[in-house]
């Protein structure tokens, strides 16, 4: 019995958030089936299908069967229980609890209001979601990425001369290890200064161009995307140090076409044309309720 009580009591933490529901919600017409009584009230199937309804997908597909659905309906009468008690004790009147009753009837009213006056207006057409394609074309395409292996010996514009030939000195000599078939990754894993990759074996992941200039230089980078797949270069000097690139993989350019793009698309303008539509009749609201602020 205890058992069975604290799992009402933890669905009816639940099932109150959904319990305040707006009349809109309760369908003209609805199933109006007593399925119980307690105390003053009566609980329909409207009821319990309306609050069912306001639960996330993933809860409510627990109430969808006889058992769940009677487990819910227990905890809906708990609801009605404790909530009729607190108001004969005079709760819903204590100062603090009728401001928060107020905040959540507000919420429901304003949420009610934006569906009814603002989002239920909205319209995406197709030549919408076409012309958006259109003028955005460069969103929906992915350009050529490659993924490639590298081991750095770090020596940085103001490195020595001598720093930088010794760098030098190691970049050939290891160059030279992998020419004779040694293992990439166990190489960079050993001597690779390059912190950012050193511990996956030089691996970098995918990456546009322009995207390692930055952290590499504009001459790796040429170098890298001019590899064909498995070559090894040769040792590459930049402004950041030495490097050895070998090219792993390649991703062509692709574009997403405008019928994969549109439910992304409609999305977006959804957003919108919400946004705007709500500025804007907020903006209306003060014109009709006047804002002033105190100093």
């Amino acid at each position: 019995m205890k058992c069975r009580m604290n799992t009402l009591v933890c669905g009816c933490m639940m099932i109150a958030m959904c319990s305040a529901l707006p009349a809109a919600v309760r369908a003209e017409g609805a199933d109006s089936k007593v399925l119980v009584t307690v105390g003053t009230e009566s609980i329909t199937q409207a009821d319990l299908d309306a609050r069912t309804a306001m639960l996330p997908p993933q809860i409510r597909s627990r109430f969808e069967n006889p058992a769940g659905r009677r487990q819910l309906l227990d905890q809906v009468v708990l609801i009605s229980l404790m909530s009729q008690e607190a108001r004969r004790l005079g709760i819903d009147k204590q100062d603090d609890v009728a401001k928060r009753i107020k905040e959540a009837a507000d919420n429901i009213m304003v949420q009610e209001l934006t569906r009814q006056q603002i989002s239920g207006d909205i319209v995406v057409s197709d030549e919408d979601v076409s012309a958006y394609y259109q003028e955005n074309k460069k969103d929906f395409v992915r350009p050529e990425q490659i993924n490639a292996s590298v081991i750095m010996f770090a020596a940085g514009a103001g490195a020595a001369a001598d720093v930088k030939k010794e760098k030098n000195k190691l970049a050939r000599e290891t160059l030279k290890r992998l020419k004779k078939g040694a293992d990439f990754a166990e190489v960079a894993r050993e001597v690779s200064e390059d912190q950012r990759t050193q511990r996956r074996g030089g691996v970098t992941g995918f990456f546009a161009e322009g995207r390692r200039e930055r952290i590499y230089g504009k001459k790796f980078e040429e170098t890298a995307f001019a590899l064909k797949q498995g070559e090894i270069s040769d040792v590459i000097e930049t402004e950041f140090g030495y490097f050895i690139v070998r090219l792993d993989d390649r991703q062509p350019r692709t574009e997403e076409s405008l019928e994969s793009a549109k439910p992304k698309i409609e999305r977006r303008l959804q957003q919108s044309k919400q946004r705007e539509a709500y500025e804007n009749y907020v903006e209306s609201l003060k014109e009709q309720y006047p804002v002033t602020y105190s100093e």
